[in-house]
């Protein structure tokens, strides 16, 4: 048996390396449409800047909780949140995009996905209440909070 423990900045970590990701996928659709569509290209380097704000936003909240929050977390737990972050890291492909509007669905999609990540492993979280899960729970209601708000702005580009 592993003496391995996973804490509440691992599971961070994980979700900055998706905001990481979606950072990466917005500069090679910029970068893409640099000599095509100037639209496409300004919005997706808007987006990229709002991904940008996400992953310092999360960063320092992962350094304001440090000490705070080294609590481990159950490995069963864990391993199942894990399998949730690998499934939708896999998932996270660059999309065919003809239009700014397709772009804009596009990112409301992927934050709508986002936050149904957070709420599934919230959700898990809530089968085994004791303090640490409950500490998660309420860092993870924070985040939630921040994605839903970055998918109504991009809504708001729609209207």
């Amino acid at each position: 048996m592993s003496n391995v423990t996973y804490k509440i900045f691992d599971l961070l970590q994980s979700l900055i390396d998706i905001e990481n990701m979606s950072l990466k996928l917005y500069l090679k659709i910029e970068e893409h449409f640099k000599n095509e569509s100037q639209e496409i290209n300004i919005l997706a380097k808007t987006i990229a800047k709002q991904e940008q704000k996400h992953i310092e936003y999360y960063e320092s909240l992962s350094s304001s909780l440090k000490g705070k929050l080294d609590d481990s977390i159950d490995f069963y737990l864990y391993d199942k949140i894990s399998g949730l972050l690998f499934e939708f890291k896999k998932n996270i492909k660059i999309p065919e995009v003809n239009t700014p509007r397709h772009l804009i669905e596009f990112a409301i999609e992927f934050e709508r996905n986002n936050v149904a990540l957070l709420l599934n492993i919230q959700g898990r979280l809530l089968q085994n209440i004791n303090d640490v899960n409950n500490r998660i729970y309420r860092v993870i209601s924070i985040i939630i909070r921040e994605e839903e708000e970055h998918e109504n702005m991009f809504r708001k580009l729609l209207e």
